[in-house]
């Protein structure tokens, strides 16, 4: 299973899009440790955390599909109005790239 060491770089971000959940430490992507997948969805792609993000390359896949189905939003409604995808993307280490 991945561990807080698999992701020391990453611990607010989706790995899948980069939404970062700095200041939501109730629902962050792997919980307050960062070894517990919390199952919640990404808001933004839709990818289910300890699932979608199980591995590196699993979040690739996902992120690869939900650019290619045009990067919307899994819940609309919580879209910033200012929300600029290649921003959101650029926040992601190269190594889960």
């Amino acid at each position: 299973m991945p561990t807080r060491a698999d992701r020391p770089d990453v611990p607010t971000l989706c790995l899948v899009c980069g939404f970062d959940y700095d200041g939501f430490d109730d629902v962050l992507p792997w919980g307050p440790d960062g070894d517990s997948p919390t199952y919640n969805f990404c808001p933004c792609c839709g990818v289910e955390f300890g699932y979608g993000d199980f591995a590196i390359e699993g979040a690739k896949q996902w992120r690869a599909k939900w650019l290619a189905g045009g990067v919307e939003w899994f819940d609309p409604n919580e879209r910033p109005v200012d929300w600029d995808v290649s921003v959101q993307l650029s926040r992601l280490p190269e190594r889960v790239r």
